[in-house]
């Protein structure tokens, strides 16, 4: 019995063993299928985090470390090449079920330029490969970043410029508020340079920076409280920020979605009476409050037609009525309409507390709404999924 017992031990041992190899490579393809979600009709990948799409239409998204991408037409993500996770705990994100069981589907961060340049956050530092190589190199590594310190960089705070150029703001929980810096990657001296710093006391942490396609303009988005939450523009890089207004949760935002007369944005408040959707007129710098919403907005994009769409998560902030994350749909002719979504999952503090989101397409413009679904009872954490224009428009 013994030797019997012997030999079962080791044959578990080596079919987990090379389970944990497949896991770790990550298939070769992960296929789009039809699904229902939402009470839309929508295709399916499983596990994969949505990040971007470039210039030719491909969309871009993560498996734990891994890179996928969908070409414009293909049923099929195909994996494009693994982000290291460096000499940490944070290398076990190459694994779904520690991704599972720690409730940390979103493990990295891209951006891409024109060029086909990936910059990537990953385990605390920053990694590049251009269009023609296979592997990622570091660049640089974040000062402020790790367990109990925060998570590096917001999904929104990283961002492409004019060719070679990166940025990234910092975000992480800074109880002492101390200096936040901007940074920006040098690629004639393959460096991180800083071009902005906020002062000790004047922010938090940086929650987005964007690029205004009708403007050129380089946009930032801070917070948390008092006087830290501020909206602001840059033409010079970073060097110098303006902002249109701070000082106000009406000004706490994750994203901003830029249209040629107007900026749009959700607040990322718990305020009853400040919390909304809300639109800066370009022209006359006026705001107005198109709605009020319960719960923070995260995410927000800009469809190929012009309809704006935003996500509420759900954090336990003192306005949030239920436990159902909700899109707000904005069309053209300026009606607001809301679907209510799925039911937060681990909401109870402890180790696998997390947000509840409906994680959208960093960039805008796309011709269909692009999400990942976290940490909601009714699907796998982490699933992506496709809708079409006209399923949102039927869901209304």
């Amino acid at each position: 019995m013994g030797f019997i017992f012997f030999i079962v031990l080791i044959a578990v041992a080596i079919f987990t063993i090379v389970i944990l190899i497949i896991d770790y490579k990550g298939p070769a393809s992960i296929k789009l299928c039809e699904r229902f979600a939402f009470g839309m009709k929508c295709l399916r990948a499983k596990e994969l985090i949505i990040q971007e799409s470039d210039r030719n239409g491909t969309l871009w998204a993560s498996r734990g470390l891994v890179l996928y991408k969908l070409d414009k037409g293909n049923q099929k993500f195909i994996k494009v090449a693994r982000i290291p996770g460096g000499f940490s705990l944070f290398w076990l994100n190459n694994f779904t079920l520690f991704r599972r069981l720690t409730l940390r589907a979103e493990c990295i961060e891209i951006a891409i330029d024109r060029q086909g340049t990936i910059c990537a956050f990953s385990a605390g530092s920053m990694w590049q490969k251009g269009d023609s190589e296979k592997h990622f190199k570091k660049t640089g590594t974040m000062p402020h970043f790790g367990r109990g310190v925060g998570r590096g960089v917001m999904s929104h705070g990283i961002m492409a410029g004019v060719a070679g150029e990166f940025f990234f703001g910092e975000y992480f929980n800074n109880p002492e508020r101390i200096g936040v810096s901007i940074y920006k990657y040098d690629s004639t001296d393959k460096i991180w340079l800083i071009p902005h710093k906020f002062q000790p006391g004047q922010i938090r942490h940086v929650h987005a920076l964007q690029t205004d396609p009708f403007t050129g303009k380089l946009w930032v988005c801070t917070g948390d409280e008092g006087n830290e939450p501020l909206i602001g523009w840059s033409d010079d890089g970073f060097k110098s920020i303006n902002p249109i207004g701070r000082g106000s949760q009406k000004w706490r935002a994750c994203q901003l979605v830029f249209t040629e007369n107007a900026i749009y944005w959700g607040t990322d408040t718990g305020s009853v009476e400040l919390a909304g959707i809300y639109r800066w007129d370009k022209s006359t710098m006026e705001l107005t409050q198109l709605n009020r919403t319960e719960g923070a907005i995260f995410y927000a994009t800009r469809l190929a037609d012009g309809t704006i769409v935003m996500s509420t998560d759900r954090e336990n902030f003192p306005n949030e009525k239920d436990d159902k994350t909700r899109l707000f749909i904005l069309s053209k002719n300026g009606k607001i309409s809301d679907l209510t979504c799925g039911t937060w999952n681990y909401n109870k503090p402890g180790f696998r507390y997390n947000f509840a989101k409906l994680r959208l397409q960093r960039n805008q413009g796309n011709e269909d709404l692009v999400m990942s679904v976290l940490n909601q009872k009714e699907y796998v954490d982490g699933d992506l999924l496709i809708f079409e224009k006209k399923e949102l428009d039927k869901a209304l």
